[in-house]
């Protein structure tokens, strides 16, 4: 009598585990379909990081880059500031209402945006 119920108690786990395995099955089944449809997307994502870190990168170079030449600039912007605070003329003076305090206008403001882009272009190359 004690076999028999012994091997009726295994019996009942062993269909359990079966059951239990056929449920999983279908989870991870569903969970793979599920992953191969999302792949495009992860991709994408993964490749946009990817591009905001080499321009994140790309713009540290740069203003490094910028860092350097600014000091040639000092004495550029001396000869900026000097007419600005002798009092040269009303509309500077209204344009110097809009700086915010400790902010200096940089001569050859195109000459630095035509850098940026032209390091830019090397670099994609």
């Amino acid at each position: 009598m004690l076999p028999v119920l012994i091997d009726m108690v295994i019996i009942v786990l062993l269909v359990g585990t079966l059951a239990y395995a056929l449920v999983l099955d279908r989870r991870v089944r569903n969970l793979m379909a599920i992953l191969r449809d999302i792949e495009p997307v992860v991709g994408a994502f993964s490749s946009a990081v990817d591009q905001s870190t080499r321009s994140v990168e790309e713009l540290r170079s740069i203003s490094k880059a910028v860092q350097r030449i600014e000091p040639s600039l000092e004495g550029k912007r001396a000869a900026v500031l000097a007419p600005q605070a002798a009092g040269a003329g009303r509309g500077k003076r209204a344009k110097d209402k809009n700086l915010v305090r400790g902010q200096v206008p940089v001569p050859g403001k195109s000459d630095l945006v035509r850098t940026f882009f032209d390091i830019t272009k090397e670099r994609k190359e």
